[in-house]
């Protein structure tokens, strides 16, 4: 192909594969320089990676945490339904386009026994409900008949049922806790799974026939009034997590709830824009601050690299090669070492965020009681390795950008000009005496700007290597020993309702065996008892004094108690009592807390 431009004619080589070959000479004639761009592309690689397996798992980690501890992996739910508000919110469900599936339940009541040392309740689910609360039997199934259930492992142990199919195992459950109803009866096991102690409550899953025969019939006024017994629950699943909360705000808006709270509510694991969830403008401005890092080290590669060989690219462009030509040279050799240094930085990226995921969620396991539900999920997503490839080629880019203008313009004679400048240059001598420092002085403002990016892109690296180091080495674990771990182990029977907790747990027996635990240090003991205490004539005043000023937002069964009260002139009492190890423990935290 040939054209003229001001009586000068050129020829365009279309030769791909002398393109490929002028790229291979230049990548031999710069090893050090090739070295060198590898390092830095593998490095931005790096922590595109880490930075992006870091951050997921945190996401995942805190998922996961709260789907154990809360009992429910479903996008949405809704609780405490009366007949008519489920029969609404189901018809609402069944007709969205957004929901994959649903489960439903009923809570017939918490379960009762004095063998328990933990929260039980009992209730109807279907596969998809039992699933949501991780409490599908792993043995057996649900169950069918009226007389069939299936339940978790710790409540069969505590009972001293083996877990067998078919064996009897008698249950009592609180059918109104208002009116303290309670029913006991015995049923034959279709199913169990493995327990949790970590989780909220071990469940007890009763047949649909025997759920709607025995269960409260619970008003909206005695739901609203914190009587649950009863009441219709439903899990459900999106078809994807695309805008999870307008979605579940139009279904709830359709069956009818209005007021906050009711209807169908977002599963706080799925919620990652609450106040407490992760970050993500601190995600864009690492994101940034890494764009930056690497383009600054990159860019001065390529552009050094350019510079140091303007005088070839001068003399290729005066053989025929065009600025076009030339640019896809330099563009073609950020590709081949690209194809180098991202897989190697994907690979150790990943290692280095599967490495601090661990400390990264070390905040979410600690707070999850004390790590007792805590789990710490690390993400091998291809989308994660994927963003990070494709934010390092822009990186990459974006830093030959400059180099590639630089040669697309050069003319053959300024390519002479700057090559004879930097040899002249090189060749003036002064009869002063030659210093280490002076030497170093002289080359950093013998080019000012391109001193000046070398040591900002140095410390923007430095920058953000030290945030990771602060991301990873953060947390304070002395502090958050201190306060949910002060020792180094703990014994007791205490659950999440007061009805349910063993305050004798501890037995002369088994206080014994601890006293005399070769290993321990010191044993510390926390005592607690619940007590009825006869109201002198001046208490009794105080409390009608009370409760005259806040009767008015007590509930139909805070009433009810108030009553009894006042009719047996009593009202309960607890009791705390700590021993001497527990009471220097207490000290020794405050005094902590206070120099802090």
């Amino acid at each position: 192909m040939v054209w003229y431009s001001e009586g000068v004619y050129m020829v365009k080589v279309e030769n791909k594969e002398t393109l490929r070959l002028l790229t291979k000479r230049f990548m031999k004639m710069n090893r050090a320089r090739n070295i060198i761009a590898v390092i830095a592309i593998m490095l931005t690689s790096l922590l595109f990676t880490s930075l992006f397996v870091g951050s997921v798992s945190m996401i995942l980690s805190k998922r996961a945490t709260e789907i154990k501890q809360f009992m429910d992996s479903s996008h949405a739910i809704a609780q405490n339904l009366s007949e008519e508000d489920a029969e609404r919110l189901q018809k609402t469900i069944e007709q969205s386009d957004e929901v994959e599936r649903y489960g439903t339940g009923i809570f017939l009541g918490a379960g009762r026994d004095k063998h328990f040392g933990f929260s039980v309740e009992v209730r109807y689910a279907d596969k998809n409900m039992a699933e949501s609360f991780n409490c599908l039997p792993t043995t057996g199934r649900l169950p069918e008949k009226e007389n069939e259930v299936a339940v978790s492992s710790l409540v069969l142990e505590a009972l001293g049922v083996t877990p067998k199919i078919g064996e009897e195992v008698t249950l009592t459950w609180e059918v109104n806790p208002m009116l303290k109803q309670y029913k006991t009866d015995t049923f034959q096991i279709c199913g169990f799974w493995q327990g949790d102690k970590a989780v909220l409550g071990q469940m007890v899953w009763v047949s649909e026939a025997y759920a709607k025969e025995n269960c409260y019939p619970v008003t909206q006024k005695e739901l609203e009034n914190g009587i649950y017994n009863g009441g219709k629950e439903y899990s459900v699943w999106y078809k994807n997590l695309w805008n999870l909360e307008k979605k579940t705000e139009n279904i709830s808006k359709t069956a009818g709830f209005t007021k906050a709270g009711t209807g169908l509510e977002i599963n706080p694991a799925y919620n990652l824009f609450e106040e407490d969830s992760f970050s993500f403008t601190s995600l864009i401005v690492m994101v940034l601050f890494v764009i930056l890092a690497g383009y600054l080290i990159i860019y001065n590669i390529f552009n050094i690299s350019v510079k140091t060989d303007i005088r070839a690219y001068g003399l290729l462009k005066n053989v025929g090669t065009t600025g076009k030509q030339l640019k896809k040279i330099v563009r073609m050799q950020a590709w081949k070492l690209s194809a180098v240094g991202i897989p190697i930085g994907l690979i150790f990226g990943y290692l280095a965020g599967f490495c601090m995921s661990p400390s990264l969620t070390a905040d979410a396991q600690i707070s999850a009681q004390a790590g007792k539900t805590a789990q710490t999920v690390v993400s091998a997503n291809p989308l994660i390795f994927f963003a990070a490839a494709l934010l390092t080629l822009l990186t990459v880019y974006l830093s030959s950008l400059q180099a590639c203008k630089m040669v697309e313009r050069v003319s053959p004679v300024e390519a002479l000009h700057l090559a004879e400048g930097e040899q002249s240059q090189k060749k003036i001598k002064k009869n002063t005496s030659v210093t280490w420092w002076g030497m170093a002085v002289q080359n950093v403002f013998h080019n000012w700007k391109k001193g000046l990016i070398v040591m900002f892109s140095i410390a923007l690296s430095m920058v953000v290597v030290n945030c990771i180091v602060m991301l990873v080495q953060g947390y304070d674990f002395e502090s958050y020993r201190n306060i949910f771990l002060a020792s180094d182990f703990q014994l007791d029977q205490m659950t999440d309702t007061l009805s349910n907790t063993n305050f004798n747990g501890i037995t002369p027996e088994i206080k014994e065996i601890l006293n005399k635990c070769p290993e321990s240090e010191k044993t510390g003991y926390v005592y607690y008892s619940e007590e009825r205490h006869k109201m002198e004539p001046a208490l009794l005043k105080t409390w009608e004094t009370l409760a005259e000023k806040n009767k008015e937002n007590w509930t139909d069964y805070e009433k009810q108690i108030w009553e009894e009260t006042k009719a047996d002139n009593t009202v309960k009492v607890h009791f705390l009592g700590i021993s001497e190890a527990v009471f220097d423990m207490l000290v020794g935290n405050c005094e902590t807390s206070s120099q802090s």
